[in-house]
């Protein structure tokens, strides 16, 4: 066996409109991350996941399969992103490969080798496996890397990610127009064009508070001290918005097809009023959500990394 070849990478991943993107979007800054370390093979499982992961990768850094394609002569070490494990875990196993899973809310299950969780909360308790290796909590959610703060102005950051619930931004924003601030939408009105990595830094760096859906970018207006109102897509979201709220890291709306109007206004005058509690929840979001996850998440792939080439390196001699 010929060790001297260059590592390899697999990446398994869903996302889409339904689902939403942030499953794809942590997967690119992972390979981005990893990319001098090994070459990265992604395998989409739906073509809108793939167009995304195309769009994404416009210097060709990594090779991207078929949506859907055969799972056969995977790479040695396997990574997977996905709300439902879709059998794929006992694929990677007959082919040999070690398993790393991405999880929020405990919701894989898989019987992965590594298991890496970054959620605040957790749907179902992970069972207790000599076997199985576990990293749990927000530590270790990938984000973006935190902005640094500046002088804030009277806008109002919208960011509901890029999935159908996007749209929603719009009736959001008529509600702060009427606390006299001015919304910014990250994606939300039909037809406009998405906002740049670099104008949502900076949108996150001004604005004087944010309100997110409770999936991936609230974490990174928490590691970023953005105070921010949270509300919820459905009853896993509320899930994280509530154990953010009760631990002094945001204000949690609840979910947002039961929200009246006046509700969210409540949290924004809070918020515009009370300067103390403004303090407490940038410090405390900060405290829980600190923006290093995916460096420590890079550091335990490469140490997976390191583990399969030993067992080549052994099997070889």
């Amino acid at each position: 066996m010929n060790t001297s070849a260059s590592p390899q990478i697999g990446i398994i991943v869903n996302a889409g409109p339904s689902i939403g993107y942030g499953h794809a979007v942590r997967c690119v800054r992972l390979a981005n991350a990893l990319a001098g370390d090994a070459a990265i093979t992604f395998y989409p499982l739906s073509e809108a996941c793939r167009d995304f992961l195309v769009s994404s990768n416009a210097v060709g850094k990594f090779e991207i399969r078929e949506s859907n394609s055969v799972m056969n002569g995977l790479p040695s070490l396997v990574i997977t992103d996905l709300r439902e494990v879709h059998g794929i875990t006992a694929a990677i196993h007959r082919q040999g490969s070690r398993h790393i899973s991405i999880h929020d809310l405990g919701l894989g299950q898989c019987y992965s080798d590594v298991v890496i969780d970054g959620s605040i909360t957790r749907l179902f308790p992970y069972a207790p496996d000599k076997k199985r290796t576990f990293f749990i909590g927000p530590q270790y959610m990938i984000t973006r890397q935190p902005v640094t703060r500046g002088r804030s102005s009277d806008t109002v950051l919208i960011t509901f990610g890029g999935g159908s619930t996007a749209n929603l931004a719009q009736s959001i924003s008529e509600e702060v127009w009427k606390a006299g601030l001015t919304p910014i939408t990250t994606r939300g009105f039909i037809g406009s064009t998405p906002m740049s990595d670099e104008e949502f830094a900076d949108a996150m760096a001004t604005c004087r508070f944010a309100i997110s859906g409770s999936g991936v970018s609230l974490y990174e207006l928490l590691a970023s001290g953005v105070p921010t109102v949270a509300v919820a897509f459905d009853r896993l979201q509320l899930r994280t918005a509530d154990a953010f709220h009760e631990r002094g890291a945001l204000l949690s709306a609840g979910l947002i097809n039961r929200l009246a109007p006046d509700a969210l206004l409540r949290c924004c005058m809070e918020i515009v009023g009370n300067r103390a509690r403004v303090q407490q929840l940038s410090e405390t979001g900060q405290m829980l959500v600190d923006g290093k996850g995916l460096s420590r998440v890079v550091e335990i792939v490469r140490r997976q990394l390191w583990l399969t080439r030993q067992v080549k390196t052994f099997t070889a001699c």
